[in-house]
């Protein structure tokens, strides 16, 4: 089954299913070819810095570079590359990467212990890591990155409803 075309989830955009390219704490980056249904290793990064979150893509959605919408999906653990999670939204992380806008959609688990009502919840820490890890992981490289801040989840539901591929 080709990864893309699993639905949003039906109580988008305050809960979206997310398909995990990235396992929290790796260093190599992989991405879903959509040709060949299978996962492409992209490259391993550059910098000695690790993907703070598990991050993967919205399926049904397309963003202004070409590819879903980008979401990390907060959890203590790594979750394997693959994986359909389904995520509740809390916010996102305006961002542009080589002169392309790259939201960063942020979101946790449905079935995490701990209750989060929004981005507020999460530790700020958490939130400091992953905007630094942004602004720094494309150091050693030619692309320009550019982050900004981090937006509830208003603005993130507005985004993610933009997004969507209408069919």
């Amino acid at each position: 089954m080709n990864f893309y075309n699993i639905p949003i989830h039906e109580k988008s955009p305050n809960i979206v299913n997310a398909i995990i390219e990235i396992e929290k704490g790796s260093s190599a980056k992989y991405e879903y070819d959509n040709e060949y249904d299978a996962f492409r290793f992209d490259r391993s990064l550059s910098s000695a810095m690790v993907y703070p979150a598990n991050y993967g893509f919205i399926p049904n959605t397309m963003a202004d570079d070409g590819d879903p919408l980008d979401i990390l999906t907060f959890n203590n653990l790594p979750i394997q590359r693959g994986t359909l999670v389904e995520v509740q939204v809390l916010g996102v992380l305006d961002m542009w990467d080589g002169g392309e806008r790259d939201y960063k959609i942020l979101g946790v688990p449905t079935c995490s212990v701990k209750r989060f009502r929004n981005i507020h919840d999460i530790d700020n820490i958490f939130l400091r890591i992953t905007r630094n890890f942004f602004n720094h992981y494309k150091d050693l490289t030619s692309t320009n990155v550019n982050v900004g801040e981090w937006e509830g989840r208003n603005a993130a539901y507005e985004i993610i409803n933009d997004n969507i591929i209408k069919k």
